[in-house]
């Protein structure tokens, strides 16, 4: 049985808040970064069992988060944030880059990146070069 309450899924005794989705079999928020490292970072995500692959972020080689958008004295290098913004596909919060900048964990497409990432099409929407 499921009820619609005030922006709430009830689905027997678990609400399902709205940001929430199944991401490999778990229920995820889908905007909270935090969740995103605590899977996907470090000594849980190099033996991650829920990953069809190694999926464990590796601060050398991945796009560096929790950075102020746009990094200070490279601001012509990016796309400038009130532009950003107005697009609506890189979220940003409290001004910085994290993981569901460029991920949203509903999106059944490669590495659930928030829209489809055809050559540099994802790095284009915040670097100009």
């Amino acid at each position: 049985m499921i009820l619609i309450m005030a922006g709430l899924v009830l689905m027997g005794a678990y609400p399902l808040h709205a940001r929430q989705v199944v991401h490999y079999k778990f229920l995820v928020e889908s905007e909270d970064a935090q969740k995103c490292i605590d899977c996907h970072y470090g000594e849980e995500g190099e033996s991650n069992s829920r990953c069809s692959k190694n999926c464990s972020i590796d601060p050398e080689t991945s796009h560096p988060i929790a950075k102020k958008y746009p990094p200070r004295g490279k601001e012509k290098e990016y796309i400038p944030i009130k532009e950003l913004r107005k697009k609506g596909l890189i979220k940003l919060e409290d001004d910085k880059i994290t993981c569901v900048s460029c991920h949203d964990v509903a999106n059944n497409i490669a590495y659930h990146t928030v829209v489809e990432d055809k050559g540099t099409y994802l790095c284009k929407l915040c670097h100009i070069r």
